[in-house]
């Protein structure tokens, strides 16, 4: 993390009242705004001046010439650097600040902050890990990467080499964050080739998402042994065989305390009685909890935690084969949901970025259903 501290005077005719008003009423909303400069940020807060005759601060020189600080905290410097060369910011947030800014008589520093107290907030940061998703490109896995990147971690896809695959990646690697390693997880060679190119980006995984999957929704005397075994192989067989490979990085990954974490995205159809024809689908589901629960036995011990997330219904390709699949089921799936939406990002990335941070750190063969309460409730 690169921190850059601004400290900042007001434009001369402003009152420090005026200037107070502007920056944090009309400035801040418009670089939250700023879509293309806040990915950079994992936090930015404006610290107005509250009283220049405090005796504590005077303590430590408080000077009176400036009327507030600026604290931005970005993923890395890269991602500081690029922060400020986005056209956006150049063309909305920039002209803004010779509005209330005296900009020849601030002073600013780039710092590399080590925290000394952390807040609850430190409890699910994420910098300086290294997290691996597989199908992170795609559907929940795509909001398993952003979430994770904007946890702080550094981010390594496996997933197809498509060019919608590489472009969702060049997107999120502005600041050098995220990287694709093209592989097809259906098959033992290509599970060797993609455990190989892991370790040489990295010598330490701390996450491993395993959330590659396939699915297939037909009548029972519809599904052919093909179809039944590559299934099985992508849900089922890959994630234990990506654990297996990659058992000496996560081991140099973990701590007392901070174990490495291994996540497995199973499936609300590995909970219910509920077949949606997806037979294969939910049988390797209902493997992969079971394998979820397995590992958790072994590796606990060895300081790596094991757990799974079971999605309910998600805005993704799988789910659109769900739907299609059966005609009236994403409106009947919303009827039924006590929440009364399909999940979103926000969802299934905080419930993995909990159980890859330090809050999660006791928590280990568990299945956490995240269904908006379809089936717990």
């Amino acid at each position: 993390m690169t921190t850059l501290i601004v400290c900042i005077k007001r434009k001369p005719g402003l009152s420090a009242e005026e200037f107070t008003a502007h920056w944090q009423e009309k400035h801040g909303p418009l670089l939250r705004a700023c879509g293309d400069f806040t990915r950079h940020l994992r936090s930015y807060t404006q610290h107005a001046l509250a009283n220049r005759d405090s005796p504590v601060a005077r303590l430590f020189g408080v000077s009176g010439d400036f009327d507030g600080v600026a604290v931005l905290d970005f993923r890395s410097e890269a991602a500081m650097l690029q922060a400020f060369a986005e056209p956006a910011y150049l063309a909305e947030v920039q002209p803004d600040e010779a509005n209330f800014v005296d900009l020849e008589n601030c002073q600013s520093f780039v710092t590399n902050p080590a925290p000394v107290v952390a807040s609850a907030q430190g409890l699910f940061d994420l910098s300086g890990k290294t997290a691996v998703v597989t199908g992170g490109a795609k559907g929940v896995g795509a909001m398993i990467s952003r979430s994770l990147l904007a946890a702080g971690a550094r981010v390594l896809i496996v997933s197809r080499g498509s060019r919608e695959n590489r472009a969702f990646a060049g997107a999120l690697d502005a600041d050098g964050s995220c990287t694709l390693l093209a592989h097809d997880l259906s098959t033992s060679e290509a599970i060797d080739e993609a455990v190989t190119a892991i370790a040489a980006e990295a010598s330490e995984v701390h996450i491993l998402v395993n959330n590659a999957g396939t699915f297939t929704a037909a009548p029972i005397d519809a599904i052919t042994p093909a179809q039944w075994d590559r299934e099985l192989a992508v849900n089922l067989r890959a994630p234990f065989f990506l654990v297996q490979g990659l058992l000496p990085q996560l081991t140099a990954a973990a701590r007392d305390g901070d174990p490495a974490r291994v996540i497995n995205i199973g499936s609300i159809a590995a909970l219910w009685a509920k077949s949606s024809s997806a037979y294969a689908y939910s049988a390797a589901k209902g493997g992969l909890h079971q394998l979820t629960r397995a590992l958790a036995s072994d590796l606990t011990r060895r300081r790596i935690n094991v757990n799974a997330v079971a999605p309910g219904f998600f805005p993704s390709d799988m789910t659109d084969g769900f739907f299609t699949a059966i005609p009236g089921l994403k409106e009947q799936m919303i009827e039924g949901i006590p929440a009364e939406r399909l999940g979103n990002e926000t969802d299934i990335g905080g419930a993995v970025v909990f159980l890859a941070s330090r809050a999660g750190a006791y928590v280990s063969g568990s299945i956490i259903p995240v269904e908006g309460a379809l089936w717990s409730a």
